[in-house]
C-alpha cells in the first residue's frame, strides 16, 4: 500500500509547471516582448509615410497629367481656366508661364497666371485631387479635421505638411514641376 501512496504524491507534482519553469517562460516572453514592442510602435508611424507617399504618388501624377493637358492644348505660356478633367469650372486649372499648374480660380482673369500665396498652393491641390480627399487647409489654422496643412515657401513653392507628423510634407515646385515628398520622420 505504500506503493500506491508514494505514486499519487509523484502525480501532484507532476501536474503543474515548477517555478523554475515558469521563471524560464517568463524570460522568454520578455525577450519576445523586448525585440518585438519597438516593431509594433513603428507600425503607426510606418502607415503615416504610406499615407504620405501615397497622397504624393497621387500629386504628382495629377501634376503631371495636367501638364500633359498643356503640353497637347497650349504648348507654350500661361493659360488661364484650361479644362484638364473635364468640362465643368471646377475642373479647370490655371496654368503659370513654365507649363504648370499655378492656380484654380473660376472668377477673375490673369493675363499670366501664377502661383505665389498659400490660397494657390490650397486651390492647386483642391483641383487636382478632384475631391475633398486627402484634406488641406493653412498652415497657421488650428484645423484639426484637415489632413494636410499647406504653406507658401519661396517664390512659386508650395510645401504641404501632413497634420499626423508635421515632419512628413509632400512640396511642390510650379517653376519646374518637381514634386519632393518627405517621408523622413526625423528631418
Amino acid at each position: 500500500m505504500m506503493i500506491q501512496h508514494s505514486d499519487k504524491l509523484i502525480q501532484r507534482h507532476q501536474t503543474g509547471f515548477t517555478l523554475i519553469e515558469l521563471v524560464v517562460v517568463i524570460i522568454v516572453l520578455g525577450i519576445l516582448a523586448v525585440v518585438a514592442l519597438p516593431k509594433f510602435i513603428n507600425v503607426q508611424q510606418d502607415a503615416q509615410i504610406a499615407t504620405v507617399k501615397a497622397a504624393g504618388g497621387g500629386f504628382k501624377s495629377a501634376i503631371n497629367l495636367a501638364r500633359s493637358v498643356w503640353a497637347v492644348k497650349v504648348g507654350s505660356g500661361p493659360k488661364e481656366d484650361l479644362p484638364v478633367f473635364g468640362t465643368a469650372q471646377s475642373e479647370q486649372v490655371d496654368f503659370n508661364a513654365f507649363g504648370w499648374p499655378a492656380q484654380h480660380y473660376i472668377f477673375g482673369n490673369e493675363a499670366s497666371p501664377s502661383l505665389d500665396n498659400v490660397e494657390d498652393c490650397i486651390s492647386v491641390w483642391e483641383v487636382l485631387f478632384q475631391n475633398t480627399q486627402p484634406s488641406v487647409s493653412r498652415l497657421n489654422v488650428d484645423a484639426t479635421e484637415t489632413d494636410y496643412k499647406a504653406s507658401y515657401t519661396n517664390p512659386g513653392q508650395c510645401t504641404y505638411f501632413y497634420r499626423t507628423n508635421d515632419k512628413l510634407s509632400i512640396s511642390y515646385d510650379s517653376q519646374t514641376g518637381v514634386v519632393i515628398t518627405d517621408t523622413d520622420p526625423n528631418s
